[in-house]
């Protein structure tokens, strides 16, 4: 019995892995500022763009580790800066009364223009002078629409209220955006309506949207995931390979075959031998591929062989209690929930 428990503890041991601290912002963040702890950050070829607690962006070299540049917005958010080329796009906080999306030189930090939107919600995607995006839009509230950056101007737009806050999915023909709950419709990137003549229309706030489709999640492949497969009050986050998808809740993660079924179940308890010691609520998907899934589960980032499963390795990161993290190769970037600070991990 005491050889097994050896080999066990050996066994443990090797999937341990070490991590080395190679950046930390070291900003003095008052008590206040702490209290009220929202905080994101983005990251590119190059730098780091961090949104921190005390209302102020820095921008920092990937490598040195050297400042760049800062700029005060007023504003802090779990909603992390968004990225093309070279812009970088920030809420600013003008007044008690006015918040309003800046694009910044992702370079020098200068302002290039002030949009005539409140804020990004969710991650845009580009297409030339085309910013396609779900935003708080003046005078209408939450809005897919289309903007031109060249012409700083809203070239449509679509009320959708709260379902501002969920990112839209963009294929290459349509725009699939949600309009609250689970219902979610279709238009093509002119804003026109792709489905006007439903058979059975849904009576919505929404005077011109009544054609919606019902489902909690797309899959990889566009198949739907009905509601009923979760549980209301859980929040879970998604990723998509070429064929697979991959659905991380508090308890369990499941990934969905081409075939719109339930391929695995990974139990989360069963991926550490000693969950029970470990806190933090911090869950994300960092990386998948063919055969591997990262993902941080209870302050521990978990490298699981889904095809065999096993876990791989493990890094504890609870001396950190992430806020949110981003893997950049053998790096990991992350947000201390402790002091609010912006950490980079190396990982051995």
């Amino acid at each position: 019995m005491r050889n097994l428990l050896l080999i066990y503890l050996v066994i443990q041991n090797v999937l341990a892995y070490s991590q080395t601290e190679f950046f930390n912002s070291k900003i003095n963040f008052s008590d206040k500022e702490l209290n009220n702890f929202y905080s994101s950050f983005s990251i590119d070829s190059s730098q780091v763009y961090f949104n921190a607690n005390d209302y102020t962006i820095y921008t920092y070299d990937k490598k040195s580790g050297v400042l760049q540049w800062s700029y005060y917005n007023g504003n802090k958010s779990d909603t992390a800066p968004k990225l093309n080329q070279n812009s970088v796009f920030v809420q600013k906080h003008l007044s008690e009364y006015e918040n309003r999306c800046m694009q910044l030189n992702a370079i020098t930090g200068d302002t290039l223009q002030l949009l005539k939107i409140e804020a990004l919600n969710t991650q845009p995607i580009f297409n030339g002078d085309l910013m396609f995006c779900s935003a708080i839009s003046p005078g209408t509230g939450g809005a897919v629409l289309a903007y031109n950056l060249k012409k700083n101007s809203i070239v449509w737009q679509k009320f959708i209220a709260h379902g501002v806050s969920v990112q839209p999915y963009y294929f290459k023909d349509k725009i699939i955006a949600n309009v609250e709950g689970n219902n979610w419709f279709e238009l093509d990137y002119n804003g026109i309506l792709l489905d006007t003549n439903c058979k059975k229309k849904t009576n919505l706030f929404v005077d011109d949207i009544k054609c919606v489709r019902n489902f909690k999640y797309l899959t990889h492949n566009q198949k739907e995931l009905s509601p009923s497969k979760f549980d209301e009050y859980e929040s879970y986050k998604i990723k998509y390979t070429k064929n697979k998808t991959f659905i991380l809740g508090e308890s369990k993660m499941l990934i969905i075959n081409s075939q719109n079924k339930i391929e695995k179940e990974i139990k989360l308890e069963e991926t550490l031998s000693d969950a029970e010691n470990k806190t933090g609520f911090y869950t994300e998907i960092l990386k998948t591929d063919a055969n591997t899934v990262w993902f941080i589960y209870l302050s521990i980032l978990i490298v699981y062989d889904f095809e065999n499963n096993k876990t791989i390795q493990t890094f504890d990161l609870n001396q950190w209690h992430p806020h949110q993290a981003i893997l950049d190769e053998n790096n990991l970037w992350l947000i201390s929930k402790n002091d609010g600070e912006l950490i980079g991990v190396k990982l051995k």
